[in-house]
């Protein structure tokens, strides 16, 4: 696990906010109660529609409260499609069936996103900006815009999600390795090989939807409750703490008050190395989705 900071150089907390499919004020709301309860990670993307609901939150916490937009961790992605009626560019990227990308170049494309997320999270850089999906044929050169933006320190890290070991192989072979991964991570999908690679190549993983599989009931309860039990804490806050001491950063989603404050309540035990152990038993290398839809079988 390596250290995320904030600009002002507060380390992040190892525990950030998932935010699909909360939008608006619904999700200016929840972003507020969770900076309450010290959260200062917020994960985003512009297809998730949520970025002005983030601004939003924002832009009233920093009026309203001492905290300060340098405290604050924002994470978003680019993605294949469009957001807003009024981005300049309209249409379907990075895929060569595309009409709309056939007219634009890359940059063109990414530059247009980049500058649209800056205007809806109303603020002048970002902390975290991850490619959505290895995109075939086009993820190579949106990489080397993103390094270019992180150059002129419109970005801070750079990094990437849903990409396999290849992928990042090649990222790597342009000029640089990707700081953040942000995938699926489960009991049962344990992804051993990335989480080592990952240590090996200084990158921090985040896992998306991490207590899927706790409300799915597709866990072992017995191991759970155990260990529940034993350290007076829930399944969920298992699972997270889990997460957490494989060097995994977990991305939790809830608009319920009371979980935000559970979610987050996951500093004052860690589990042993056999208990990590027995979780990581639970594997059968499942895959709840398709890492992505546009590339299948990447």
């Amino acid at each position: 696990m390596i250290e995320i900071t904030t600009k002002s150089g507060k380390q992040v907390p190892l525990v950030g906010l998932g935010t699909y499919p909360l939008q608006g004020e619904v999700l200016a709301r929840t972003v507020t109660e969770a900076f309450k309860v010290g959260f200062r990670l917020i994960d985003t993307s512009d297809d998730y529609r949520g970025e002005t609901g983030l601004g939003t939150a924002i832009s009233r916490l920093t009026s309203e409260t001492d905290l300060k937009r340098d405290d604050v961790f924002i994470q978003t992605k680019i993605s294949q499609d469009n957001a807003y009626g009024d981005e300049p560019l309209e249409g379907v990227w990075f895929n060569r069936h595309s009409k709309y990308q056939n007219r634009h170049s890359v940059e063109e494309v990414v530059m247009d996103k980049v500058n649209t997320s800056l205007r809806e999270l109303r603020t002048d850089y970002l902390d975290s900006l991850l490619v959505h999906y290895p995109f075939p044929g086009y993820y190579e050169e949106i990489w080397e815009v993103m390094m270019r933006l992180k150059e002129q320190g419109v970005v801070r890290y750079i990094g990437v999600s849903n990409f396999h070991i290849r992928h990042m192989e090649k990222l790597k072979e342009i000029g640089e390795c990707p700081a953040i991964n942000e995938i699926y991570i489960s009991p049962i999908g344990t992804k051993q090989e990335e989480v080592e690679y990952a240590a090996e190549n200084g990158i921090q993983l985040m896992t998306y939807s991490p207590l899927m599989d706790v409300v799915h009931g597709n866990l072992d309860e017995a191991i759970l409750e155990s260990l529940a039990q034993k350290y007076g804490k829930t399944k969920p806050q298992i699972i997270l703490r889990w997460n957490i001491d494989r060097g995994c950063i977990p991305l939790p989603r809830t608009k319920n008050i009371k979980r935000l404050s559970s979610n987050f309540d996951v500093f004052d035990f860690k589990l042993t190395n056999e208990e990590v152990e027995t979780i990581f038993g639970m594997n059968r290398n499942h895959q709840y989705l398709v890492e992505s839809k546009q590339c299948p079988g990447l």
